[in-house]
């Protein structure tokens, strides 16, 4: 026998899935040209997506005794993205996803030779999809001109306690997006 709480909802009857969290995709395209497959093996987790849709908040105008609400400007316009991965060495024992990271922050800025270069030069692009247990894409979010926002750290510490692999923390800034709910 089915109960009414379940025979009534319409996410019960049709068979509606629940979105999961760890059903993603991250494809990151470098200004080097790095090999785009072996970064998406490494990712471990990307966070800020509530930022693409900017907060707006309310400003206030007073007139005698009254006062007045209206929608204000959103506070930020760009994306901060922040992003874990795993490493591993490859067989010439190279930190192979470190030295990707760090050769494109080298071109925003060399710490050893002080170089920089434009924006054109150093800019990057993601793709990020969620997808269903089923494998079908829901969501894609392209980010368009993103670059690493600090020099890429791994091993801030070194600890004989832990027998945890390293991880790689990144940041990356967006300022442009598109974001396509392909069911909507």
């Amino acid at each position: 026998m089915a109960l009414p709480h379940y025979t009534q909802a319409r996410a019960s009857t049709q068979l509606y899935e629940p979105i999961q969290a760890n059903l993603f995709e991250v494809t990151v395209f470098t200004p080097t040209g790095d090999d785009t497959g072996l970064i998406l093996e490494h990712v471990r987790s990307i966070g800020g997506l509530n930022n693409l849709n900017p907060t707006v908040d309310a400003v206030g105008q007073k007139y005698k005794f009254s006062d007045r609400s209206y929608a204000g400007m959103p506070g930020q316009t760009f994306v901060d993205l922040a992003m874990n991965f795993t490493l591993n060495l490859n067989e010439a024992n190279g930190n192979y996803i470190y030295t990707t990271f760090r050769n494109w922050y080298k071109l925003i800025y060399d710490p050893l030779t002080a170089e920089m270069t434009l924006k054109r030069d150093y800019v990057g692009s993601m793709i990020i999809v969620q997808y269903n247990r089923a494998g079908d894409i829901y969501r894609k979010v392209t980010c368009k001109d993103i670059f690493p926002t600090g020099q890429p750290g791994w091993a801030d510490e070194l600890n004989y306690d832990s027998a945890d692999p390293v991880e790689l923390a990144m940041t990356f800034r967006c300022d442009h997006w598109v974001d396509e709910n392909v069911g909507d």
